[in-house]
């Protein structure tokens, strides 16, 4: 099977986030362990990225207040004021390797968030959102695509009043953090599903 994985260097990481003004700098350690990319078997495109130890600036409260909320300058943030004071913002992106798919799952569209207890697959596994925004910046930084135009992904953070954040429809007026109901459904929502390696 042919690897549809786009595979980011600790070098490529670096660089994509200082173009947004992110601070982000790997070890020589890291970067050794790094060199080796994970093995991802998968159809559906998948995109890898590291992240290092010193993982301060790599949460949603810091990455905004960096990419910002202006819709004429792209990455953004749309301005939503429901978001700003949930534990959830103030999460650091863990260390090491993150592998999430770029396109949400075709059988998780109009799906509640535990879809993927329901498909028994340990490979698989709801991504944090720091991991989906930091996957759909850094693609943005180094090609332009915008990913997850029309569609949301579900994301293992919680927030206030029981509800379960979801990342998408990354456009023209920025990207859109939401939470909903995890029994919520609808066509535009599904899982860009972390893949464990």
């Amino acid at each position: 099977m042919k690897s549809l994985t786009i595979c980011l260097t600790p070098h490529d990481v670096e660089q994509r986030l200082a173009t947004l003004g992110i601070p982000c700098s790997f070890g020589p350690e890291e970067t050794s362990a790094f060199a080796t990319t994970p093995v991802v078997a998968r159809a559906e495109r998948t995109f890898a990225f590291p992240t290092p130890a010193a993982n301060g600036s790599l949460n949603l409260k810091y990455i905004k207040s960096c990419v910002g909320t202006n819709p004429a300058r792209q990455p953004s943030f749309f301005e939503h004021p429901w978001y700003a004071e949930e534990p959830f913002m103030d999460r650091n992106c863990q260390p090491g390797w993150h592998v999430v798919m770029m396109d949400v799952l075709e059988d998780s569209i109009q799906r509640p968030a535990n879809y993927l207890h329901s498909v028994n697959n340990p490979d698989l596994c709801l991504p944090e959102a720091v991991e989906i925004v930091l996957m759909l910046f850094l693609h943005y930084a180094g090609t332009g695509e915008q990913l997850l135009l029309k569609k949301h992904s579900w994301c293992s953070d919680l927030a206030s009043l029981g509800r379960q954040v979801t990342v998408g429809a990354f456009g023209r007026n920025g990207l859109f953090l939401s939470g909903h109901p995890p029994q919520f459904a609808s066509r535009g929502l599904g899982i860009c599903a972390r893949i464990n390696v």
